[in-house]
């Protein structure tokens, strides 16, 4: 038996804008999770640092992109398309700060790029555009 037929089709493509109205599609539910789940693996590693006695500095520069997401995040549901660009902004900047954990040895590393590059990705979408851009 085939689900070919629960799928929205238009064109080509399947759709990833049909959710019903009101309800967030799951490109931003994405990226609020991947976000959220970065700054907590952050906190986390910051309060580890911190009870080993290690470098604090370095470790809060790594991740203060990433903290920087989340009062983004909490706007998701209410905010405007100005929120989505700079959460893509800030998801953007905060990939080139783990670019250089990566050459550095230090965190976030690629875990950082991977993370930042799928919510900057999920964010570009055409649903999560929808989302933003919709008469409330």
């Amino acid at each position: 038996m085939s689900n070919a037929t629960a799928l929205p089709h238009t064109g080509d493509l399947y759709d990833d804008e049909a959710t019903p109205h009101g309800v967030m599609p799951g490109t931003v539910r994405g990226a609020r999770l991947i976000a959220a789940v970065a700054a907590a693996v952050g906190v986390v590693l910051i309060a580890i640092t911190v009870a080993l006695g290690g470098s604090l500095g370095a470790l809060l520069a790594g991740y203060l992109p990433s903290f920087a997401l989340v009062p983004l995040v909490l706007l998701f549901r209410q905010a405007g398309d100005l929120v989505r660009k700079a959460a893509i902004g800030v998801a953007v900047l905060a990939l080139l700060v783990s670019s250089t954990g990566i050459l550095t040895g230090l965190p976030p590393g690629a875990v950082g790029i991977v993370a930042n590059a799928a919510v900057a990705g999920l964010l570009l979408r055409p649903s999560a555009q929808a989302w933003f851009t919709r008469t409330r």
